[in-house]
């Protein structure tokens, strides 16, 4: 199973890489990707860093950490990032392969207010 644990990440800090690491052995996960947002819907112009510099900061956290990577797809994609959309994206580029998505305290707080809320639960953990 694939962790996913999306965020803003600006900038990302020990602190994520800390829980990231943890829940991911809880879990026994067989991977964890750190998932830079995009434009993320509920916090429109608060970002300082662009999207690829989110992407690259996250990107030299990881490096050398086995079972830690990035995700690059949110990032990468025009318009708002929203979760359903990512999922499917995902599953439709790497078939047969679970997910589990992981949230902090503040993105579980906003879960009513995401897009398509109903169809997390068909795609991901």
């Amino acid at each position: 199973m694939i962790g996913l644990l999306g965020g803003s990440f600006d900038p990302i800090h020990l602190g994520h890489l800390i829980v990231g690491r943890a829940v991911a052995e809880a879990l026994g996960l067989a991977e964890l990707r750190f998932m830079p947002t995009g434009e993320q819907p509920l916090k429109r112009g608060r970002h300082v860093a662009s999207a690829a510099q989110r992407v690259a900061m996250a990107a030299a956290a990881v490096e050398g950490e086995a079972g830690l990577s990035v995700e690059r797809c949110e990032a990468e994609r025009a318009g708002p990032s929203y979760t359903v959309e990512t999922l499917r994206a995902l599953r439709a580029r790497e078939p047969g392969r679970e997910f589990v998505v992981l949230l902090g305290a503040d993105a579980a707080a906003d879960l009513d207010q995401w897009h398509e809320t109903a169809a997390l639960p068909g795609l991901a953990w």
